[in-house]
């Protein structure tokens, strides 16, 4: 058996991530999440002790503190003898949660540093104890598999490298190296590897396209550790990295989420802008229609009640996308301030690998470039459906002004002819009595309030003409 076909203390760390309040959920979607997120940890428990890890966390739904230890004993731990712990915490908006396992422990309950053979697969059956213990959920924002061992002897670079792909095949079904490898370094003595297998071509779009990525897109780190050190402190070197890699892969893990978010998010203001066309098309007819004033009301109310809805749901997304386009930014500088940060900490370590996500054309710089130009792109969207329903509530305000002096127009000539009627009934019946004794007397009279109103009528209309011109 070959000398890199062996490895010490094999061991996984699982960083998973879901988000506690996203943008507009509501208290009942924040609980759900709550509940969601506990579940990865409840293992094990009846419903008594769930209900009272649950009431655990969702004591600070409301608390945005930078970091809180969500279990009063800090960890869980898996029932001996098996090697691991479930470590839940909450960042700001999100849950992060680290799992960690070894394998079974030694019969005097010591972590068990004998040698296995890699090729008896033991990151396989670390992940399956793992996967089990999560009930196969997936973070909803993301997840990093850490793989993790010591050397048994002095190996070549080739050599390390053929023992982490060995590795990588053991947890990623899919798995190609050439295809899927990003970089590696060196970090406090061990060489560490990064591989991300990305999913493409998923189909689907929003929620549907983003819980298919999320369960097949694995991000991955192998760290080796040299033989010359020793299993013990080969743990603790891992163990100070822990805090460093719950926020690095956070971070990163939000710049890959956001962007994925935006890609839905694009995609309804691209129908939004579809669904309007008829309405722009109809606003360029709107001058030759008050010309020859064929103007529908009662059309145009409709299309301004069906423009305030494409208005609102247009707007909504563009503020969605423009929010993503700000997540991206920020976490992107955390991430690199991060890198750092970690750089000063551990002088000696080569961590430049890592900066391939945050500083290459291909991942972050490329989602960040992506996602404002989007916005630049579609922001006129919206000055457009603005313009547009200004406009059509424009000529709405004009026919209903037109309508309504039309209408008080007829009102006051009717007035006028009206009132003077009466005047002239008034006036012929206030004659001497003689004259009343006339035969049709009555008829007379109507016939002349008439005749006297209709003629007030056409020169109350011929007046009201004139200072209309």
């Amino acid at each position: 058996m070959q000398m890199n076909e062996k490895n010490i203390y094999p061991s996984i760390d699982l960083f998973l991530y879901d988000l506690k309040n996203g943008l507009g959920e509501d208290e009942k979607q924040i609980k759900t999440n709550c509940q969601s997120f506990c579940q990865k940890i409840s293992f094990g428990l009846d419903k008594k002790e769930f209900e009272e890890k649950y009431t655990q966390f969702l004591k600070y739904k409301n608390n945005d503190a930078d970091a809180i230890e969500l279990l009063e004993t800090r960890t869980r731990d898996f029932p001996s003898p098996l090697d691991g712990y479930y470590y839940p915490l909450q960042f700001a908006d999100t849950y992060a949660l680290l799992v960690d396992y070894s394998g079974k422990l030694d019969a005097n309950g010591n972590p068990d540093d004998r040698e296995q053979d890699i090729n008896n697969i033991p990151f396989t059956k670390l992940k399956e104890e793992i996967s089990q213990r999560i009930s196969h959920q997936a973070g909803t924002i993301g997840q990093t598999w850490l793989l993790w061992g010591k050397l048994t002897a002095n190996q070549t670079d080739a050599e390390i490298e053929t023992l982490a792909q060995k590795c990588y095949t053991q947890i990623v079904s899919n798995y190609n190296w050439q295809r899927d490898f990003i970089g590696k370094g060196n970090l406090l003595a061990g060489t560490l590897f990064e591989l991300w297998y990305c999913p493409q071509n998923l189909g689907g779009t929003g929620e549907e396209f983003w819980d298919k990525f999320r369960q097949e897109s694995h991000h991955v780190l192998i760290w080796l550790f040299p033989e010359n050190i020793s299993a013990a402190d080969m743990r603790q070197r891992v163990q100070t990295l822990y805090q460093d890699f719950l926020r690095l892969w956070q971070y990163r893990h939000k710049i890959v989420w956001s962007y994925y978010q935006s890609r839905h998010q694009k995609t309804i203001l691209k129908r939004e802008y579809v669904e309007v066309q008829p309405a722009i098309k109809q606003a360029g007819e709107l001058p030759r229609l008050l010309q020859n004033n064929q103007l529908k009301l009662s059309k145009l109310q409709s299309t301004l009640s069906d423009n305030l809805i494409n208005l609102s749901d247009y707007t909504i997304a563009l503020n969605y996308l423009e929010n993503q386009n700000r997540t991206i930014e920020l976490n992107l500088g955390n991430y690199q301030s991060r890198l750092d940060a970690m750089e000063k900490k551990y002088p000696g370590s080569d961590l430049n690998f890592l900066k391939i996500f945050s500083e290459s054309d291909i991942y972050a710089q490329k989602y960040q470039r992506q996602v404002q130009s989007d916005t630049i792109t579609l922001t006129p969207g919206l000055t457009l459906l603005q313009n547009l329903n200004s406009t059509i509530e424009g000529i709405i305000t004009l026919e209903q002004t037109k309508s309504d002096r039309q209408l008080n127009n007829s009102i006051a000539i009717a007035g006028v002819g009206l009132a003077t009627s009466q005047v002239a009934s008034a006036v012929i019946l206030a004659q001497p009595n003689d004259y009343k004794q006339h035969l049709g007397f009555r008829a007379e009279v109507f016939a002349w309030s008439l005749g006297i109103g209709a003629i007030a009528s056409v020169i109350t209309i011929l007046i009201l003409r004139k200072f209309r011109h």
